[in-house]
């Protein structure tokens, strides 16, 4: 039994092993002996196409860049084609495969399409490719890709983007070298998770059109993680929104009220400065949230223009009189019925009965009560604005956030 443990594990040695003069024979033999020409496209046949094979491995998202729309992500591909004249009997040359630098053979010149910033070809002068007996070749670079992504920020910061990584045949057409492919989509087995955006889906397109160059088009579906622009932008826009009401509950004649209001609408054109230095500069996507700060910007201008005019109206003299419409609106804000004087008939017993009583004190205080002052009119002015924003806020509040979460 031992010794029959030991001749199988010999066998194997010889059939899976190979010396350093035995790999330097193969080479000369491949490269010299069969005069190889790396600029010729491996086919015998030239007629025939040859079949590559591609596979996208993601390592990991580097960056989305929303302002200048460009998408950074670090991956490999995984190409593979069959070069016949780089092939060998196994007999004669016991190696089964062997790693040769790239640039000693044929290459596809499978490029990246829609680059961000330089043309250039695949790998680089240190990467290895991996030959098998039968002439398949496994070239796999590693590479940081920086591609163009249309970003729209519509929904911002509950968005989903969608990115694409384009490559192509730059120089053959596809009755040259057709593409193909192991998968459907992208390879996810090695991918790290990003803080800021996860994966929903990816997808794998190849166009193969005989009089043109193939295309491998992987789409990236990516959603933004929205727990940090929630706590520290779309909250505190709340919040601000909420103090925009209390600009009405400040007293017209408090000096702190005209200040409050400018305060206030300065809070929101900084959330705007803030959210449209972090977005892109272009007119094809408005994000809601930005609609949402202009509508809150315009309700503190407004408010600014309405408490001025409450302190002109507050400051006049009380001598001159009320006008009748603002007299309707101070009598429709307030919030308690007008008390009805009670009547009572007396029996007239002598002549002294019709002589005038004075006013108690009570009917003294409700004819008061009746005569409407300036003073009223800015707090009728402050108690129907405040209802107002209230109800704007609540409804512009709940559509917006709405639209943007679903």
């Amino acid at each position: 039994m031992q010794f029959t443990i030991i001749v199988l594990f010999n066998f194997s040695a010889i059939v899976l092993g190979y010396t350093a003069e035995e790999a330097k024979t193969l080479t000369k033999y491949l490269f010299e002996t069969q005069s190889y020409d790396k600029t010729m496209r491996p086919a015998i046949q030239q007629l025939s196409p040859t079949y590559l094979k591609a596979s996208f491995f993601l390592i990991g998202v580097n960056k989305l860049d929303e302002l200048q729309e460009k998408l950074t992500t670090t991956a490999y591909l995984n190409l593979e084609w069959k070069d016949e004249f780089l092939t060998w009997n196994s007999s004669v040359f016991p190696i089964h495969k062997i790693t040769l630098p790239q640039d000693k053979v044929w290459k596809p010149d499978f490029v990246l399409k829609n680059g961000f910033t330089e043309f250039k070809e695949l790998g680089a002068s240190f990467y290895n490719v991996i030959l098998s007996v039968d002439g398949t070749v496994l070239w796999t670079p590693y590479q940081v890709f920086q591609t163009h992504c249309s970003v729209d920020v519509t929904y911002f910061p509950f968005d989903t983007q969608t990115c694409e990584i384009q490559f192509t045949l730059w120089s053959h057409y596809t009755f040259q070298v057709t593409l193909d492919s192991y998968s459907t989509n992208i390879e996810l087995e090695a991918y790290k998770p990003n803080s800021i955006w996860d994966i929903v889906s990816s997808s794998q397109t190849i166009k193969n059109h005989q009089l043109e160059n193939s295309e491998i088009t992987y789409s990236l579906t990516l959603k933004r993680k929205p727990t940090f622009y929630v706590n520290n932008v779309v909250i505190p826009i709340l919040f601000l929104g909420v103090l925009n009401l209390l600009v009405f509950v400040i007293p017209a004649d408090a000096g702190e009220k005209m200040s409050y209001a400018i305060t206030v609408a300065l809070g929101f054109i900084v959330f705007l400065t803030i959210i449209s230095s972090e977005l892109p500069a272009n007119s094809d996507s408005t994000p809601y949230l930005s609609t949402y700060l202009q509508i809150q910007i315009f309700l503190g201008g407004l408010a600014l223009v309405i408490s001025s005019i409450q302190l002109r109206l507050r400051h006049k003299p009380e001598d001159q009189p009320v006008y009748a419409f603002l007299q309707v609106l101070v009598k429709i804000t307030r919030c308690k019925n007008i008390k009805q004087r009670k009547f009572s008939i007396d029996r007239v017993t002598s002549a002294e009965d019709f002589k005038e009583k004075p006013l108690d004190k009570k009917d003294e205080e409700s004819r008061k009560s009746d005569i409407i002052s300036w003073n009223d009119v800015s707090s009728a002015i402050d108690f129907l604005m405040f209802w107002v924003y209230v109800i704007i806020y609540c409804i512009s509040s709940v559509i917006i956030f709405t639209i943007i979460r679903n």
